[in-house]
C-alpha cells in the first residue's frame, strides 16, 4: 500500500538542501511506522511512503502529519 503526501510551502525546497528518503524513513520508524520504502519526489514536492499494510484513516492522517513535521523542521519553519 502506497501513501502520497504532498510537501508544504514546495518553493522552500529551492533554498535547501533535497529532500532525503532515508531521513524520513528513519523518522517514521521513531514514531512508530513500519515503511518498506520511502520515495521523495523533490521537484514535485511529495513523498510516497510504502507500507505493507493498509493504515485506518486515523493512521493516515497520522502518518501524513509526521512527514509534515518532518518537512517543516527540514525547511526551518518548526524546531525540533
Amino acid at each position: 500500500m502506497s501513501y502520497e503526501i504532498p510537501l508544504p510551502v514546495p518553493e522552500r525546497l529551492q533554498a535547501k538542501p533535497i529532500v532525503n528518503a532515508q531521513e524520513i524513513h528513519r523518522h517514521l520508524e521513531q514514531e512508530g511506522f513500519k515503511p518498506l520504502a520511502v520515495a521523495v519526489d523533490n521537484i514535485e514536492a511529495k513523498v510516497t511512503v510504502y507500507l505493507e499494510t493498509p493504515l485506518t484513516a486515523d493512521e493516515a492522517r497520522r502518518l501524513e502529519e509526521k512527514v509534515v513535521e518532518w518537512y517543516r523542521r527540514h525547511i526551518g519553519v518548526e524546531r525540533g
